[in-house]
């Protein structure tokens, strides 16, 4: 009997370690890649660089533009087993699937951020009718394939003005 209990919690340890340690692992991968994207972030912005990100159709300024450019920058992410695992549920029980929100969130403003960075070092001014879009990237294959990653791509026109 006892040989039994032992044989079966050490079939459920061996079940929930993977995924265990994916929670422990992958929320401080997470947290270190988020915490690192918001130094960058504060330091650019420190810097004295503008913002000039948005998703008007028109430039801001009414002064004269000397050239423009398509300005691109693309990122994949993946959430881990234990965001996947909790994606599962919720998905299956239904209801919004917050497991995923960090991912996706890192993911958008990392494109962002580094299409922000391109046009300032290419001596741009701002970057006009910005688009992020988002794709679900899956290996399609005989059996269900677990594996999910998220592909991230923003572009947008960037301007430089007339200096006077």
């Amino acid at each position: 009997m006892e040989i039994y209990l032992l044989f079966y919690g050490f079939i459920i340890v061996l079940t929930f370690m993977p995924t265990i340690g994916s929670w422990i692992f992958g929320n401080w991968h997470q947290n270190k890649i988020i915490n690192r994207l918001a130094e960058e972030e504060k330091a650019l912005n420190h810097a004295g660089a503008p913002n000039p990100v948005n998703n008007l159709s028109k430039p801001s300024q009414a002064t004269q533009i000397e050239s423009s450019m398509l300005v691109m920058s693309s990122i994949s992410v993946g959430p881990s087993w234990w965001q996947m695992m909790l994606g599962g549920w919720k998905n299956f029980f239904g209801g919004r699937i917050e497991s995923y929100d960090k991912m996706l969130g890192y993911g958008r403003r990392k494109v962002l951020h580094e299409m922000r960075k391109d046009a300032i070092s290419s001596g741009f001014d701002e970057i006009i009718n910005v688009r992020v879009e988002t794709s679900m990237v899956t290996k399609k294959s005989k059996r269900d394939d677990k594996t999910a990653g998220y592909e991230f791509i923003a572009y947008g026109t960037a301007i430089k003005y007339v200096r006077s």
